[in-house]
């Protein structure tokens, strides 16, 4: 990260917020392509390593956007290409975010499948010996959504 401070979007001309904004998207959509790619490789240590720039682009991109949707006019004056060229570009970036979205709702999938796995076995594992002799067995228990061993899923993200 740069030092740099960051010009307020009010302060650049309007073809310069254009051109900042076309960036951030450009960039924001790399990211997330990239995020995306790694989660389909289940590459954990990629995913951990992207988030910094991530959301450092995310916010950036939020502010300008926000300060755009409250003073439309910071816009208003640029060139109709640039701005044709951003439209294309937010679309694009909203493209990106969807397929990031069911990459992340697989990930989440699998692994909250994996815990319940990992809860079945071990309530399966602890449950008390019923009976007498050597024969004496477990009743089988029904699989319940959250499992009975001692682990809990939160579906909470």
């Amino acid at each position: 990260m740069s030092d740099k401070r960051r010009t307020p979007a009010e302060a650049l001309a309007p073809a310069d917020l254009v051109d900042r904004m076309i960036a951030l998207t450009v960039d924001l959509g790399a990211i997330i392509a990239r995020e995306t790619e790694a989660l389909r490789n289940r590459d954990r240590e990629q995913v951990v390593a992207l988030q910094p720039e991530k959301i450092r682009l995310a916010n950036e991109y939020a502010l300008d956007v926000q300060s755009v949707q409250t003073r439309k006019e910071l816009i208003d004056r640029a060139p109709a290409e640039r701005v044709a060229r951003l439209k294309a570009g937010m679309i694009e970036l909203g493209r990106l975010l969807a397929l990031n979205g069911e990459a992340l709702a697989a990930a989440r999938s699998v692994s909250e499948g994996l815990i319940r796995m990992v809860a079945n076995a071990m309530s399966e594992k602890t449950a008390p010996a019923l009976g007498y002799g050597a024969n004496a067995a477990a009743p089988r228990r029904a699989a319940t959504a959250a499992g009975s061993g001692s682990l809990t899923l939160d579906a909470r993200v």
